[in-house]
């Protein structure tokens, strides 16, 4: 059977503990849809590169406002386009740090991917600037 063999053995009626069907029964779907998101080919699929027009591509850098919460250290909320958004949980954490030699380019940002409203969001809290950015969405 060669490299294929897991494969072409697995028998479903076998898996102890593991539903067929993810989104069966009364529970939700946000752990698992939190859990897929974790996945690196989903997080780099926001990594789109800019085009020429402005409306192309899922990467921007817009100014939001953003709600806070000190206790839990993330974005609670945020106003784009003059819609409130509530965020349902925060999926990832990163720092940005670029061009710290140049203070032409220098660049340090906290970056929150986030789920609200059922899309997947990218905001940015630029350090330099003092301002909050809405940096990507994910599809």
């Amino acid at each position: 059977m060669g490299r294929n063999r897991a494969i072409k053995e697995f028998d479903p009626a076998r898996q102890k503990g593991q539903p067929l069907d993810l989104f069966t029964g009364r529970e939700s779907r946000l752990p698992v849809v939190l859990e897929l998101l974790k996945s690196p080919w989903i997080v780099r699929g926001s990594q789109v590169a800019k085009s020429s027009t402005a409306s192309a591509g899922k990467r921007r850098e817009e100014a939001v406002e953003v709600v806070w919460d000190g206790r839990k250290a993330s974005p609670v909320e945020f106003v784009w386009h003059d819609r409130r958004y509530r965020v349902d949980a925060l999926v990832q954490t990163w720092t940005v740090e670029r061009s710290w030699w140049d203070l032409r380019r220098h660049q340090s940002r906290r970056c929150f991917r986030v789920l609200a409203r059922g899309g997947l969001y990218d905001l940015a809290y630029d350090r330099l600037a003092d301002v909050w950015l809405l940096t990507g969405i994910v599809d």
